[in-house]
Order: structure tokens, then sequence, then C-alpha cells
């Protein structure tokens, strides 16, 4: 394939046209019109690289035809280069005011218009990087205001704390944008809180948090006596209808995981439902837990606390769980316990000396010494100890932990 640069050399003498051609025919294309009309018909279909213009021509001068280039959007960013027997100082302002990069005088000096068709592709590639830049730059500056409409949505921290007076949240993005969210919720003595994970990250898992906050709130305004179970399949419904409306199966798979709690801390207990995403809980001292009026082990346990993990349904929100029904569980609690739900990004960070994935194992462990500390001040450790794991590495997925004590 021939990729040569392309000079369009419009000329009304044949032998300067000749001359040029027989001159750089070696490194570029060259292509040669005798007239201004001629060579604006060869320009719309074509895109030579840059254009040595005559200025004296017939019919449609090189002036004419300058000004017809600048007036079209596709064609006014090619260099143009006068040549031109007229030397006065009118004319080549007049041409350089229109938009000509540069000129040369007849009889034409080949190294000196050698030399400023190199400058022409140079300046023409930094164009293109500066357009490129700019293009990134409007890229970046969306995804800010995409990133301060997205938090917007998000509970505004101070309802959070009215709400949870103590409590955490750690918050961290991959990218501008998150594809983790969480929502609350408060009806009469009930508080709901809930914590997702959707497909991916970044700007697609993004609008996937928009749609999950979105039919959040319709379900709670269309009525709050609805238990966590029915909430998941009512966003596992929807999200299977919007993103399964045509026949593009690249987001037939889309959906989140997540866990939800309702808070109904005057009959202490707690209601969760979890699609992949576990509920921890952690309790001084006793070594069980009260779910659904069996008792839980213990999954860690030190001289003072005992972790336990409830596990979650199988699958996530979305086409895969379309149909099926998930599992609302009902946990016994007392003042003190201290709740935490998470996504998947703290567990998929890639650390420490050998560049592995963090284990839920380390971080149940790290949560269990974090409890001798109120949980208002155990947010700043558990972030510096997951800072310190990811030393060096880029972060792996978006993170959020909630952190709450009843």
């Amino acid at each position: 394939m021939d990729n040569k640069r392309i000079i369009l050399s419009i000329d009304d003498s044949p032998i300067n046209n000749k001359l040029i051609e027989a001159y750089f025919r070696k490194d570029y294309n060259i292509v040669s019109k005798d007239g201004g009309q001629e060579a604006l018909k060869w320009l719309e279909v074509n895109l030579p690289d840059v254009i040595l213009l005559d200025v004296m021509m017939p019919v449609m001068d090189g002036m004419d035809v300058l000004e017809k280039l600048q007036e079209n959007e596709r064609l006014k960013e090619i260099p143009v280069i006068m040549v031109t027997a007229k030397t006065e100082m009118e004319t080549i302002k007049a041409a350089l005011t229109k938009g000509a990069l540069d000129y040369v005088k007849k009889p034409i000096d080949f190294t000196e218009l050698q030399s400023k068709i190199m400058i022409a592709f140079q300046m023409n590639q930094q164009k293109q990087e500066i357009s490129k830049y700019k293009s990134y730059f409007d890229i970046h500056q969306g995804m800010i205001h995409a990133q301060r409409i997205q938090r917007s949505i998000l509970p505004d921290n101070e309802h959070f704390k009215r709400m949870f007076p103590r409590s955490f949240i750690i918050n961290l993005p991959k990218h501008v944008v998150s594809g983790d969210f969480y929502w609350i919720n408060q009806n009469f003595q009930q508080k709901n809180i809930g914590v997702f994970d959707c497909t991916g990250h970044g700007v697609p898992a993004a609008m996937l948090t928009m749609m999950g906050q979105m039919e959040l709130h319709t379900i709670f305004e269309n009525g709050s006596n609805i238990r966590p179970g029915q909430i998941f399949s009512k966003l596992s419904q929807k999200f299977s209808r919007l993103l399964n409306s045509s026949s593009d199966t690249f987001t037939q798979y889309d959906g989140m995981d997540g866990a939800f709690l309702s808070i109904i801390s005057q009959e202490n207990k707690i209601e969760y439902v979890g699609a992949r995403r576990p509920l921890i809980l952690i309790r001084k001292g006793v070594e069980q837990l009260k779910i659904d009026q069996e008792l839980l082990e213990a999954k860690m346990i030190n001289e003072d606390f005992s972790l336990f993990e409830i596990t979650a349904d199988r699958f996530s929100i979305g086409k895969e769980s379309e149909l099926s029904e998930f599992q609302t569980k009902t946990i016994t609690t007392i003042p003190g316990d201290r709740l935490f739900i998470y996504s998947d990004g703290i567990t998929d960070q890639l650390g420490g000396s050998k560049t592995k994935r963090l284990k839920k194992k380390e971080v149940y462990n790290k949560l269990l010494k974090l409890q001798s500390k109120s949980i208002n001040l155990q947010k700043s450790d558990f972030f510096n100890w997951l800072d310190e794991w990811k030393e060096n590495n880029e972060q792996t997925d978006d993170i959020l932990m909630v952190g709450i004590e009843l």
C-alpha cells in the first residue's frame, strides 16, 4: 500500500506542475490541477496533505480558491502554500490573512519549498495532536460533570450521619465515575441501607448505577411495606427488561451485586438480602448469632469479639435472577453490633509482596482487629491498611465499604 503523503499542485502552467512533480515524486504522490474549479471538484472526494496554490490563474485565481477552502469545514485545515510571481507585500499579506500558511516566489527555489512543505507537515501534525488533547480535555471535563451528577444523587453525608451517627463510608472509584453506590431510606422506625456493585467500572457501570438508584426510588415511592428480597426481585425484573429490549446481546448479562439491610431497631432485628455480597456482623463476646430461629457459628473470633459472615444468594441482580426469589434473612441483633457491607473491589485489589489479590480472610481479620476502636475511628485505619496493601499497584476496581454500629 502506498503511504506517501499527497501534494496537490494547482497552477495553470503545465511546466510548473511538471517541475513540481519531477522534484517531489520520489517522496510524495503529486496531483496536478491546472485551474481552481478543477481542483475544487477533485477536493470534493479527496484530501491532500498540503496544497501548492498559484496566485495568478484565469477564471478563478488563487485568492478565490483560498477563500473557498476556508469556507469549507472539511478543507480549511489543509496547509496551503501560495506560489506567486508577485512579491508585493499587500498580496502576500492578503494571502496570509485569508488562511495561507506560507508562500514561495517564482521561479521556485525547490529547496526552500521542500523546507516549507516539511514545516507544513509538522504544523499539521501538531494541530492534530492539539485537537486530540482537546478531545481528551473535553471528555475529562464531561467526566468531571458526570461525577458531580452522580455524587449529587448519592445520599447526602449529613443525612447519612443523621440516620447512622456511628458509621463510616469508604468510597473509592477506580475512575472518575463509579460503578459502586450506596442507598439509604427511612420509613417510620425502619432504616434501609443498600450497597451495590454494578457490572464493570467507569462510564458503563456508572450508567447502571443511575438505573439502580432510579428504580430504588420508584420502588419505595410506590410502597414502603416491602421486604428486602422483594426489592431485589423487582430490581432484577427491571434490569432484565431494560437491558434486553433490543437485539443487542452485549448487555444481557449486565446487572449488579448488592447487599440490602432493613434495620428495625425497636424490634432488635435486621432483615438482610444479598446478591453475591455478604453481610459481616461483629459482636462483642458471643460466638453464635441467631438467624431465622437458627444459630450461626462465628467465622472468626478473638479474645473480645466474634465475626459472623451472613452469606448471600449466589446470583446477581439482572437477567440471571429475573425469575428467581431472593432469600430474606432475619437476624436478631443487640445494641453495639457492628455491620459491614462492601463491594468486591476490596478483595479484587492487587498488592502485597507477591502482587496477589487481597484474601477475604485477611479483610475479616483486619476488621476484627479494629473493633477495640470506635466505629467512627475505624475508617482511617482500614483505609491506610488497604493503601499499604495496594503499594504502587493500580486500583483494580471500584471500592465501597459501609460500616454501621447499632
